[in-house]
């Protein structure tokens, strides 16, 4: 795994913690929602969860591979976040999703609780540098 950066956390708190996840259905078909970011686990997984069953929720069931993209309006920058969906089976965890949800005015319990586990970092910036990763657990 890869640690996320600060800048990457104060660009996730920046947004009010909201990024878009992308993720590929079974059939190959892709999308894009925003989501809340309810957590940052040890500098290592971002926490979601997902109060429906809709196409993220199900796309993750079958292709655990995600990306995330972090904005920045001011600058015309930002980061994509590439790695694992993991399901939390951590009831603590479990719990402060459905808190930080209802935070944010979704009062209902979460259908699943995800982790994201990153595996690159990548500069969205529009220039030669984002064809690289910033960092990688590929090596």
């Amino acid at each position: 795994m890869v640690q996320i950066d600060e800048d990457v956390i104060r660009l996730i708190i920046k947004n009010d913690n909201i990024v878009f996840v992308g993720s590929v259905s079974s059939n190959g078909i892709p999308n894009i929602s925003p989501r809340y970011v309810l957590g940052v686990i040890r500098n290592e997984k971002l926490l979601f969860a997902d109060a429906f069953e809709n196409k993220t929720f199900h796309n993750i069931n079958s292709w655990p591979k995600v990306t995330v993209a972090i904005f920045d309006m001011d600058n015309r920058s930002g980061y994509q976040l590439k790695g694992d969906a993991e399901e939390v089976q951590d009831p603590k965890l479990v719990s402060e999703a459905e808190v930080k949800l209802k935070e944010y005015g979704i009062n209902l319990k979460p259908r699943k609780v995800w982790t994201m586990a990153i595996k690159e970092v990548y500069s969205l910036e529009p220039s030669s540098r984002s064809r690289s990763p910033i960092s990688s657990a590929y090596g």
